[in-house]
């Protein structure tokens, strides 16, 4: 399979103003996925993806399966990784970014190391004032910086909604579809981490998604697998390891299952084309 060439696009550096500085504004497009090792820096930095998915993890244990209108926050100093799940896989936009008022957000908490990762209530408008305002090289400098403490404010508080409101709220559903997507997960391990009685949260998810969620999860895992057959020489007792199936038999059977294929053939056909 071909791998797209990275394309990193700087669109702006140094906005200083009395408040703080956008460091570096800029976008990667086929994001080869290199990151195998915790990075640290000194300022901090927002991530947009903007296509694909991948995986999130920091120095502190918490793990984030991550998708296309996702965020991720960077604080300094905290070791961190994150990667789309094949290379090439994502597209980003990021904002670095540093200053006295950046810091009162973390004293305060509005930068939660906690909340590492989250997802747009609305990517498009989102993005889309991003282009107006922060881009907005004809804007001055302090303009510029406070348009993107707006952004930025939206992106976290959509993050920090309690969970017990959000039961019936897309946040959840997000957070949810995020947490049943990673190997080692299901039902009971994604309502125990989202602080909902189990019952309570399988009859939400199936209001929202037409399916239960154990039913979710096993197709995310197919969806995975079949990335994974795509873009790997990996075989499948490797790929029903890694994802978590008791073994390849039964990875197999319930592969077949979701795509009509078993995994061979699967892999077979997409070679073949």
């Amino acid at each position: 399979m071909t791998v797209s060439e990275r394309i990193w696009n700087i669109w702006s550096q140094q906005v200083r103003s009395r408040l703080g500085t956008l460091v570096e504004i800029g976008e990667v497009r086929n994001s080869p996925g290199r990151m195998t090792r915790f990075r640290y820096l000194r300022r901090f930095a927002l991530v947009i993806i903007t296509r694909g998915e991948g995986h999130y993890e920091d120095e502190k244990g918490r793990e984030r399966s991550i998708a296309t209108g996702d965020w991720i926050l960077v604080l300094p100093e905290i070791g961190h990784c994150y990667r789309p799940l094949r290379p090439g896989g994502w597209d980003e936009i990021y904002v670095m970014f540093e200053g006295s008022v950046f810091d009162i957000w973390r004293q305060q908490r509005a930068l939660d190391p906690d909340q590492p990762t989250g997802r747009l209530s609305e990517p498009a408008a989102w993005l889309e004032e991003f282009r107006l305002t922060v881009l907005n090289e004809k804007a001055g400098p302090l303009a510029r910086v406070c348009a993107f403490q707006k952004l930025l404010a939206a992106a976290v508080e959509g993050a920090n909604t309690e969970m017990a409101a959000a039961v019936s709220g897309p946040a959840w559903f997000a957070d949810a579809c995020r947490l049943l997507a990673r190997p080692g997960s299901g039902a009971e391990k994604a309502a125990s981490e989202l602080g909902i009685h189990y019952e309570t949260f399988r009859r939400a998810f199936r209001e929202h998604a037409g399916v239960p969620p154990h039913k979710y999860h096993r197709q995310q895992l197919v969806n995975v697998a079949a990335r994974m057959l795509d873009s790997t020489d990996m075989k499948s007792a490797e790929i029903a390891r890694t994802l978590g199936f008791c073994d390849e038999a039964y990875f197999s059977r319930v592969f077949k299952k979701m795509t009509g294929r078993s995994p061979r053939e699967y892999r077979s056909r997409q070679e073949s084309r």
